[in-house]
């Protein structure tokens, strides 16, 4: 059963009690990733999630480390478009002092100077691995010119000439005016009782004034369709993305949109597999899959293709998709991925890291529970028509931005 409480600081406390489990799962999440940035700060969040475990005001660097490890748990950060998390994962019996740890991991922070010029060449390290991989940095660039001079398309590591000059009192300053409890998500799942992560969190933020919980405040992106490639001689494949605009998070379309996806190329028997790769033989990758963010979404075509086979890789693409807009769906292609969703949808629940971010998504999104049933009945309420609907409004070539990376020549683009 899910639980919410918001505390008079404005800190939101969600809690979902599973006896079955005996551990848990406790996060901390900030409303803000690299598309709350300007290309000023570009990386400051993901360089924030970096210092937090380098030392607090009661605890250093191998401290941390070591109360970590007693506590059997694994602690770890990630970063990403829209929020930054900080989790935990514990056996039951630790969650007072796992909770104890994490909050001032996140509230107590004191960015070292050394350790901060430490981590200016660590995460530069880290820009600059990110450009070397193909993958990575397709997408990133494909993001870059999509959502250009827009937050979201800012990588969230920052920039290799950027992060380097940072200075300590500028992003510690930005840390203690974004991290505050009413910016803040607390989330628990698994054997936690939530009165007791209740009164936790109640004395540890009883010192913060009254406030009401803040939403995102995002700048709206528009979306660039447009051709374009970048050179790269040394690889021998080409790496090539097609991107349509596609549904917000908050869309009542968007397990629908699940659907489609996975119709088009979101798993083996897939339009686009079968016919590109099964039938073809054009390339060894292709696939879709699309992000939904709060106020739009993109979807995404994404294969790596030999250079000489790349033309006829992009005729095939654009005739199966017009095929598809033409023809329709069956209706065993809807059963068949109705069931495929339904269970990657409840497969991915059985975890308690991913109960809990299922209901932060949730929460910071929708601001309501969400529950598996619910997400279910909108699956196996989805017809042919619906799907197909969604194949002729989102599925345009006319409004796609098509991206070749790798030693490309002049191509025929659509």
């Amino acid at each position: 059963m899910l639980k919410k409480t918001v505390l008079d600081s404005g800190l939101v406390i969600i809690s979902e009690y599973i006896p079955a489990f005996p551990s848990f799962a406790l996060s901390y999440s900030i409303r803000g990733g690299s598309r709350a940035e300007t290309l000023d700060n570009n990386g400051i969040h993901h360089f924030i999630e970096h210092m937090m475990f380098k030392g607090t005001s009661k605890y250093n660097l191998k401290q941390i480390a070591d109360i970590s490890d007693r506590l059997g748990g694994h602690v770890n950060a990630f970063t990403s478009k829209e929020i930054t998390q900080y989790y935990i994962k514990a056996i039951d019996e630790k969650l007072e002092e796992s909770f104890e740890l994490l909050t001032d991991i996140v509230m107590n922070s004191t960015f070292p100077k050394e350790e901060f010029l430490k981590e200016q060449s660590v995460v530069t390290q880290e820009i600059k691995e990110s450009e070397d991989n193909p993958d990575t940095h397709s997408f990133e660039t494909l993001y870059e010119d999509v959502y250009k001079n827009n937050g979201l398309g800012y990588p969230i590591a920052g920039k290799e000439n950027s992060v380097p000059n940072f200075q300590r009192d500028r992003v510690y300053d930005f840390y203690k005016k974004s991290y505050t409890p009413d910016n803040l998500v607390l989330t628990a799942v698994g054997k936690v009782d939530h009165q007791q992560l209740v009164h936790l969190a109640a004395d540890a933020f009883k010192h913060f004034p009254s406030k009401t919980p803040k939403d995102f405040a995002f700048q709206v992106p528009e979306f660039h369709a447009k051709t374009f490639s970048k050179k790269n001689p040394s690889l021998k494949q080409i790496y090539v993305i097609i991107g349509f605009e596609g549904l917000p998070s908050v869309s009542p379309l968007r397990h629908q949109f699940s659907i489609m996806n996975d119709i088009l190329g979101g798993g083996m028997s897939s339009r686009l597999f079968q016919k590109i790769r099964e039938e073809k033989g054009l390339t060894y990758t292709v696939n879709t899959f699309f992000d939904s963010y709060l106020d739009c979404g993109i979807h995404l075509i994404y294969s790596i293709v030999e250079k000489d086979k790349a033309d006829e890789y992009l005729e095939a693409v654009k005739t199966e998709i017009l095929r598809l807009k033409q023809e329709g769906i069956t209706e065993q292609e809807l059963n068949r991925s109705r069931d495929h969703i339904k269970a990657s949808v409840i497969l991915g629940m059985e975890s308690s890291v991913s109960r809990m971010r299922f209901h932060v998504n949730q929460e910071v999104n929708l601001k309501r529970e969400v529950t598996i049933e619910e997400i279910v009945e909108s699956i196996d309420h989805a017809t042919v028509d619906d799907i197909n609907r969604l194949f002729q409004e989102y599925l345009n070539l006319d409004k796609a931005a098509v991206f070749l990376y790798g030693d490309v020549a002049d191509f025929m683009i659509y």
